[in-house]
Order: C-alpha cells, then structure tokens, then sequence
C-alpha cells in the first residue's frame, strides 16, 4: 500500500478507510467520545458492504470497538473488546416475544452492544448466540425520539427503519441523557448519503 492507496480491479482505494476513493468517507469523520463503551457486532456478510454504515461510525467513536464474527461466546466477545467480564452489556435489539431484563433509567451501562447486518443477518447472530438473549434489552420503540430513518441508499425491511449508525446515536444519546451530542455523526451520515448518491460506477474512482 502506498500513501496515495492501493489500487484493486483498476480502483484506487484509500489506505484509511479501504474504499475506492469515490466512497471514501474519511473527509467526513468527526470524532466524538461517548461514556458509554459501543460494541458493534459486525455480521461477516457485512463486513466488505459497500453500503454499510458500521466503520464510519466506529471511525468518529474512539471509545467503540467493531467486530465482526458470526459466533461468539460472552468471555471471548468481552476479551475482544477490552471489557471486564463482569460488565453487563445492553443489547440495542427491537423488542419481540421474549421478555430480557428491563433496563433501569437509574442505572448507568458500561457498553452498549449493537447487532450489524441485514435484518435476517442479526436476528442469526441473536440465535446462534443464545446468551445474547439474557442481556438487558434497549428497543428503538423505548427511545425519546422522533428521528426517522434517513438510509435512502439500501432497502429496508419495514419503512421508517435507522441504519445501524442512526440507531445507535439515538441509544447513546438517550444512555447519556445528551440530546444532540451526536448529531454531527447524523450530520456526517447525511453527506455520505448523498455522496454515495452522486456514485456512478464509470465516473472516475
């Protein structure tokens, strides 16, 4: 890799982010520390996505960590990640038939974990990773927000969805009683939106 990046399939790509430079966020990066530690479990089928919204969020959050595996077991994934075992992530996750423990606004979590992939991607990574389910649980449904989806470049399961980065912005923000403190990352998100809008594979890369 040289400085100016490496070029695979007659594109160049940048030696920070790893995309053809036509996608390259890295201009687009603000860094913003969170107390609250955010794990991003990246589903493997994710990890080389041209769309996908995890390592620009994990590039402007210093205190988060992203990994990506399809099975874990809760003292690996803890090792990984550099949290103590006897931390109790909360699992950003849409409510369904199963009943976690509640999480109590007087409580102040260390980590919050963050399942990345299509729909049917991390509903696999919930069942074939059993413990997950005896997490406490943070729906979007519970959160103090009005903000919709604004994901425009890849299709949804259901209208309205957030993309990982839009949901876990909203959950932090809500964790740390900060409204607003991660806007700029929404704002950041927005202009990579419309950048990857403007894409048009023969324009140059």
């Amino acid at each position: 890799m040289t400085e100016s990046g490496r070029v695979v399939c007659g594109r160049r790509l940048c030696p920070t982010c790893g995309r053809p430079t036509a996608r390259c966020y890295c201009s687009l990066v603000i860094r913003i520390p969170s107390k609250v530690r955010l794990v991003i479990w990246q589903h493997p089928s994710e990890e080389n996505h041209p769309k996908g919204t995890a390592s620009l969020l994990h590039a402007c959050l210093p205190n988060s960590q992203l990994v990506v595996s399809e099975q874990l077991n809760r003292e690996v994934l803890l090792k990984q990640v550099g949290l103590s075992r006897e931390v109790q992530p909360v699992l950003l996750f849409p409510s369904d038939n199963h009943q976690p423990k509640p999480v109590s606004n007087q409580e102040s979590p260390a980590a919050l974990l963050a399942l990345d992939g299509t729909w049917r991607k991390a509903r696999k990574l919930l069942y074939l990773n059993p413990w997950l389910l005896e997490l406490p649980r943070l729906s979007l449904d519970d959160l103090d927000t009005q903000v919709t989806g604004n994901y425009r470049v890849r299709k949804a399961e259901k209208p309205g969805q957030l993309s990982t980065l839009e949901s876990c912005c909203m959950a932090l923000a809500q964790m740390e009683q900060n409204t607003g403190k991660f806007d700029p990352i929404l704002t950041a998100f927005e202009a990579y939106m419309q950048q990857l809008e403007q894409f048009r594979p023969n324009h140059g890369t």
